[in-house]
């Protein structure tokens, strides 16, 4: 697991965690010869959502910035 953000808040913690565990599955998808069409829009769906989920944390870190008067 990384750790990079010692001080995540709760909510972006959960993130981090499901995010990693997606890149897990996602990256298996690809080398199972037995994944089928369904494994990979599965692995591709979570990997969006997953996505999302770091653009809005990205913004909303970058908003506490802007607000705290840039670091």
């Amino acid at each position: 697991m990384l750790t990079v953000f010692s001080s995540r808040p709760p909510i972006e913690a959960a993130q981090w965690d499901s995010g990693e565990q997606v890149l897990a599955g996602a990256r298996a998808v690809p080398g199972d010869p037995e994944a089928g069409e369904r494994a990979v829009r599965c692995a591709l769906t979570r990997a969006t959502e997953s996505l999302g989920d770091v653009l809005r944390v990205v913004v909303s870190r970058g908003e506490r910035i802007g607000a705290g008067g840039g670091r």
